[in-house]
């Protein structure tokens, strides 16, 4: 695991810009949490952080209450978590899987077909520089761009 930069992370709400607030984020892999407090720092109306370490998931829960902010936690595996979170709509989401994940086809499509997307919904999903981890043909998510920072590409799609 390596923590997404701050340069890639600020770069990436300057991205999404007015889209953050009054949304329904969703932070996959989250790791300490930082992507979902920022979005709601932002004037997102909340955030759902999915993870697989109850650790991760306990120290955001610990801190989102001390703070009093709108973060929810999920303990799961990500393509698990996003299952069980398929009937909720999301505005914007954020995947910063691990460098050596490859399930990124998977990842693309589990959000695709199994959550309810807003229209105009931005999801942003971290990969290594210089790789295309992406060959499914999502239905209702379509490529915008990739962002690059240093040693991580972010690509961003739309609905």
């Amino acid at each position: 695991m390596r923590p997404t930069s701050e340069r890639a992370r600020q770069a990436f709400f300057n991205i999404a810009g007015a889209r953050i607030h009054e949304a329904r984020f969703l932070d996959l892999f989250a790791g300490s949490g930082i992507f979902s407090f920022e979005a709601v720092s932002r004037g997102a109306r909340e955030s759902v952080a999915v993870d697989t370490a109850r650790k991760h998931t306990a120290m955001i829960d610990k801190e989102a209450r001390a703070l009093e902010v709108p973060i929810r936690t999920v303990t799961s595996d990500v393509l698990s978590g996003i299952k069980r979170l398929g009937d909720e709509v999301f505005d914007v989401i954020y995947a910063d899987p691990p460098y050596a994940y490859d399930q990124y086809d998977d990842l693309l499509m589990a959000i695709d077909t199994n959550l309810a997307l807003a229209p105009e919904a931005v999801v942003a999903i971290e990969h290594r520089r210089r790789t295309d981890p992406f060959t499914a043909t999502p239905t209702r998510l379509r490529f915008q761009r990739r962002a690059e920072y240093g040693e991580v590409w972010i690509s961003f799609f739309t609905t």
